[in-house]
């Protein structure tokens, strides 16, 4: 038997005695709400797999309900993904076969993009949601209609954000929703209230996302109020990109198994825990392993081309400029076949608030600022109406969010140089026998730092600038933070 542990759930790979090879997944407590979350994801992987012919593991147990089973915890029991994981080939893998796997993705999602759903929320089946909480119909009106309308409906979101530290009992709207804008409006609404009722200051302690200077509720609310009356102006009006639709929001190449020849086509896709079916302008993102600098990339349906001066280059500098010309040619086969048919015009002037809205005490006030003064500089744009923009910024106040952003990029330019040295993960979490070793040497690195440059940093950069600090308790996973 091989354990996998991650911070949301614990994962058992047993070989039955008939040789039949099955994981057996444990929600972590954290990972999201009681029943909600691992009932949709069955629900989820069910409809997926048996209506929209999406390759997932069959499940042959489960129980959402810890109270009730002889578990103690909710569990998922399912057959192993056949195949390899994509994550331990890609880097061998030649253009042909990663193009290959890129096409399989792009047809597997247009499968779930085919499912236009009535409402925006989590998708279960009907026996497990309240009649009161449940969306009045699977699919919208006109829409294809892929069956099991009798097995499963919409109902409220499972995503973890509705449910993080006291927003877990708090009376919200998680849903399901008729209209982009209710969506919206509910993820100001949310953080409104519990900022208003529980909000600290660096209640999280993340020093990834520290931000200089205190924060206080009153700023927050009043941002977040300012967020909830530009909404009408952030909603596209092309009825495609507003369908409600599943996707799956973490492709990344763990989650991706292809098949163990040379043909590398896409065999399994796992971790459905927490999608979704939601406005697809806001859910349909790139995969993770096809992310590639943006700076170089031509836009529309232009591909990229090698640089100018390529000929005279080194040999080495040759090989380096070839393989960013396939990995850019890669993302750009995706966007064309996959995003440019729902393309939307200031894509990043609608969507940049919505994601900064619910996480303005997380990541800090700023990048919601920042993504509403994008709105007032663009209203003529993006409204509908000849309504004047209901924000304002003086020209003093503009001047200072300029300074602050560029602080900002400069700090968390910063800790991505420091995360990458030191090799980290994502906000500092390493696996747990690298903990006392990366610990050691971190703390021997900060010791070592000259006087002069240790003050330079206090003056310039966010109170207790090193971010890798023991100032919270240890958690209980297997992953710790330095």
């Amino acid at each position: 038997m091989e354990k996998k542990e991650g911070l949301f759930n614990k994962t058992l790979m047993v070989t039955l005695a008939n040789g039949k090879k099955v994981a057996a997944r444990i929600k972590n407590p954290i990972a999201g709400p009681d029943h909600l979350m691992t009932s949709s994801e069955v629900a989820t992987m069910d409809f997926v797999r048996h209506n929209l012919a999406i390759p997932v593991p069959k499940i042959l147990a489960w129980s959402s309900h810890a109270a009730n089973n002889g578990v103690g915890a909710e569990y998922i029991i399912m057959e192993s993904a056949p195949g390899v994981q994509l994550s331990t080939v890609w880097r061998t893998m030649d253009s042909r076969q990663k193009k290959t796997v890129v096409n399989s993705i792009v047809a597997l999602e247009q499968n779930m993009l085919n499912a236009k759903f009535a409402q925006y929320g989590s998708l279960y089946y009907r026996d497990d949601i309240p009649e009161s909480k449940r969306a009045p119909r699977l699919y919208a009106h006109g829409s294809r209609r892929f069956g099991s309308e009798e097995k499963f409906c919409i109902g409220p979101i499972a995503h973890r954000n509705f449910y993080e530290d006291e927003r877990a009992t708090m009376d919200l709207d998680r849903g399901p929703w008729s209209s982009p804008e209710d969506y919206l409006r509910s993820l100001a609404l949310r953080e409104e209230a519990w900022i208003s009722r529980f909000a600290k200051p660096n209640i999280h302690d993340d020093p990834f996302r520290n931000v200089s200077g205190p924060q206080l509720k009153e700023e927050h609310l009043q941002c977040l109020e300012q967020y909830r009356s530009v909404i009408p102006a952030l909603v596209p009006t092309a009825r495609k990109v507003l369908a409600s639709n599943l996707w799956h929001s973490d492709l990344n190449p763990g989650n991706i198994f292809v098949s163990d020849d040379d043909e590398r086509r896409v065999v399994s896709i796992i971790d459905w825990q927490g999608c979704w079916a939601g406005p697809a302008y806001l859910q349909m993102t790139s995969p993770s392993f096809l992310a590639c600098d943006g700076a170089g990339l031509p836009s529309g349906l232009d591909f990229p081309k090698l640089p100018a001066e390529y000929d005279i280059m080194s040999q080495d500098t040759k090989a380096i400029m070839r393989e960013d010309h396939k990995a850019q040619m890669l993302h750009k086969l995706y966007e064309i076949k996959q995003l440019y048919p729902y393309r939307i015009s200031d894509r990043e002037a609608r969507t940049m608030p919505v994601r900064a809205a619910g996480r303005t005490w997380k990541d800090g006030i700023l990048p919601l600022r920042l993504a509403l003064l994008d709105i007032f500089s663009r209203w003529a744009e993006l409204s509908r109406s000849d309504e004047p923009c209901p924000l304002r910024f003086t020209r003093e106040e503009v001047q200072e969010l300029k300074r602050q952003r560029d602080r900002y990029v400069d700090w968390h330019d910063f800790l991505d140089d420091v995360r990458t040295t030191f090799g980290m993960r994502l906000y500092g979490w390493v696996s747990p026998h690298e903990y006392p070793s990366k610990r050691a040497l971190l703390e021997g690195t900060r010791s070592r730092l000259p006087v002069a440059l240790t003050s330079q940093l206090e003056e310039i950069l966010p109170q207790d600038w090193w971010p890798f600090r023991d100032t919270v308790p240890l958690p209980s996973a297997p992953e710790v933070r330095v």
